[in-house]
């Protein structure tokens, strides 16, 4: 007897909605066509390839046998195993078992959970799928059925493996867990899935075929360095495995492409069957808060990851997990129930501001707006159930705490480090979030920037007249500034992306508006125009707004002037470094891509160290005699002098010297961070002193 409430599913609902749609069925047809065309090009190459290995064999032996001498004896033998290992290349995959590995995982049994077995086992006889062969806990915020794959598995059942995220089970409550654990069990519930199952499978077998062949490549690369004889037929077998890829790529994508658009509508139909049995509105509260869950927890694993490189450790990452996502419920005003904030659909989509409207047909998963319209569509609902997933699981703080530790394992945090909990990881936390947040009463309009004074002329500024009112100057629409700036940069890089066919897009919205991708220039004239637009009202009004305080401050006016000039120093220096730091990265970042001529290569090289890194060198000795950089974090100043003593050649006898690179970029990045940081603690006190001048 459990002592939890399974919860509600639907009533009446129409076994229909379960009915694989035109789409799907069309979406089948194509993959199966493209997979008929595949296997008859493999047939084709198979039946070449064995009267290559019959020719190798016949004219090996004929050599052998008509002169029999070491060498003779070689290349007969060489030619011999050219033709076997050919036939092999085209055969291995029949053989091969591809491992679904994932060293985070950690099984549960029935025995020590057995109410989440008794709700797994309800929900699979719901949903029609068979019970998992086994049942596994990770960190992510995830849940997944997952198993090894082999050629085998297209044509005989295997029995499927539950993955079970611990991040996700703290976000959500026990409807929206039951939602999406029946979504993955959709995948494989009915049997007109039979098929889309079918061609996932055989999508799998030719992407290991074509892209996972490190260890024939060992096997060549070993039988050729035997002696130089076997050497020549390994390469030319390797000349003619790679040919024989060319051939099966070129149809592959053509398989790929159409299984793309396949794995939407495999998408749609589980989404149906979730539907079915835990109701629509359910899984988009799920998908809804998984997304805000999602970061929350990533926020969490990189506050644990900086705090390890102080040698502390979390107890419990999942309880940091919950204090972010609390901490933004608290920030965007999110009721709480059962402690987890209520995250909408529409609250997500807020944050979406993309005047650019498409649809990406070759995506392997619809949007979220996708999904939720078609869930609409299907009038599926149910009220849900408010208690919190983790009372389905006995012990949920042991396996937190549990799960928590293997982390820190497959890091390899091996040191001994100090342990912190969740009241610690609390206090800490609202303590730097509360040092990011600049005063609420400026509405936003200091948000995710910075002032440019580069150009100010403060005592002009100074004499200038004040003629706007605080509200005038801080209200919604001067606050949304920089947010259109954002939102407009980001739909600048996608019509870019789409002209560049990056986005397998033929046209799109804009503005409400069909265009077309000859659109592209056009529009992205029209948002650059727009964004210099917004940009001269923003800097208009940081002037204003500086005139204001100024007037306004009284007996504290060459204080509030001296501020913003210190802070002006700043925004130079770090410009000054950001011009100098770019044009490293310009150069050092082609070598980490590779594609460079050696003559290439040699120019960059002497670019760098005759111009760009003694600029970066005399910027480092300035901000070490100033004390800018010190060794508070990762021994910041130690590094950078030794750096500043050495003479890096960063490519040597044909080879790149990777470390010397990587303490190049490194350094730079983090003296970049130090000076972001040094420059915003002067940002908010500027900004924060101004405020209490006026209120004097």
């Amino acid at each position: 007897m459990t002592s939890y409430s399974y919860p509600p599913s639907p009533a009446n609902v129409n076994p229909k909605i379960l009915n694989p749609s035109g789409s799907f069925k069309k979406q089948v047809s194509f993959v199966v066509s493209s997979i008929v065309l595949f296997f008859i090009v493999y047939i084709l190459l198979v039946l070449a390839a064995t009267a290559l290995a019959i020719a190798c064999f016949y004219f090996g032996a004929l050599i052998i046998i008509n002169a029999p001498r070491i060498f003779t004896i070689m290349i007969g033998l060489g030619l011999m195993a050219l033709g076997v290992s050919v036939v092999f290349f085209l055969i291995k995959f029949i053989f091969a078992v591809s491992k679904n590995i994932n060293d985070s995982r950690i099984e549960i049994k029935e025995e020590d959970q057995p109410e989440l077995y008794s709700f797994i086992r309800t929900l699979s006889k719901e949903t029609k799928t068979p019970f998992p062969k086994r049942i596994f806990l990770t960190s992510d915020v995830n849940a997944s059925v997952f198993y090894n794959s082999s050629f085998w598995s297209m044509f005989f059942p295997v029995k499927k493996n539950l993955e079970i995220g611990l991040g996700l089970v703290n976000s959500i409550n026990i409807s929206e867990f039951k939602a999406v654990v029946a979504h993955e069990f959709g995948h494989f519930s009915q049997r007109s899935m039979k098929l889309g199952s079918f061609t996932y499978n055989v999508n799998r077998v030719i992407y290991n075929m074509l892209y996972n062949n490190t260890d024939y490549t060992d096997f060549l690369n070993s039988w050729g360095s035997v002696n130089n004889y076997f050497a020549f037929f390994a390469r030319t077998t390797i000349k003619i495995a790679q040919g024989i890829q060319w051939v099966l790529r070129k149809m592959y994508a053509i398989i790929n492409k159409s299984y793309l658009g396949l794995s939407r509508e495999m998408e749609f139909h589980a989404d149906a069957v979730s539907a079915s049995v835990s109701g629509g509105n359910n899984l988009i509260a799920a998908l809804s808060r998984i997304e805000l869950a999602f970061s929350c927890y990533h926020s969490a694993l990189n506050n644990a990851g900086d705090w390890l490189r102080e040698k502390k450790a979390t107890t419990n990452i999942f309880s940091n997990q919950l204090t972010v996502l609390q901490s933004l419920a608290k920030e965007f005003k999110l009721p709480l129930k059962e402690g987890l904030p209520e995250v909408s659909y529409n609250f997500i989509q807020s944050f979406s501001q993309s005047r650019i409207n498409y649809k990406n047909q070759w995506a392997s998963h619809p949007s979220l707006d996708e999904r939720k319209s078609h869930l609409d569509e299907l009038g599926v609902n149910v009220d849900p159930d408010e208690t919190t997933a983790w009372h389905l699981f006995t012990g949920g703080e042991a396996l937190q705490e549990m799960v928590t530790e293997n982390l820190y394992k497959l890091a390899k945090a091996e040191e001994v480090l100090e342990k912190y909990d969740g009241k610690y990881f609390e206090e800490l936390y609202n303590k730097q979030r509360e040092s990011t947040f600049l005063p609420s009463i400026y509405r936003g309009f200091y948000d995710s920037r910075f002032i440019n004074t580069r150009k100010w002329d403060f005592d002009a500024l100074t004499n200038t007249s004040c003629t706007k009112a605080f509200d005038e100057l801080y209200n919604d629409e001067n606050g949304q500034l920089q947010s259109l700036i954002n939102n407009n940069q980001k739909d600048i890089a996608t019509l870019k992306a789409i002209k560049a066919r990056q986005l397998d897009v033929r046209s799109f919205d804009f503005d409400g508006h069909k265009r077309d991708v000859e659109d592209c220039d056009a529009i992205v004239s029209q948002l650059e125009a727009e964004i210099q637009q917004l940009i001269n009202k923003q800097e208009m009004q940081d002037k204003e707004s500086f005139v204001f305080f100024y007037h306004h401050s009284k007996d504290k006016r060459d204080e509030m002037k001296n501020n913003y000039l210190n802070y002006a120093i700043l925004y130079k220096e770090f410009e000054d470094y950001a011009e100098i730091a770019n044009a490293v990265f310009q150069i050092i970042n082609p070598f980490y891509h590779g594609g460079l001529t050696f003559e290439e290569v040699k120019q960059s090289v002497m670019t760098l160290k005759t111009i760009h890194e003694k600029k970066l060198k005399d910027f480092f000795t300035k901000l070490l005699s100033q004390s800018v950089i010190t060794n508070k974090l990762n021994n910041l100043a130690d590094r950078t002098e030794a750096f500043n003593k050495k003479d890096y050649t960063y490519f040597a006898f044909d080879t790149f010297r990777t470390e010397e690179l990587n303490e190049l970029r490194d350094l730079s990045t983090e003296i970049a961070d130090e000076l972001t940081n040094r420059k915003f603690k002067w940002y908010k006190k500027m900004l924060e002193d101004q405020l209490q001048y006026i209120e004097q």
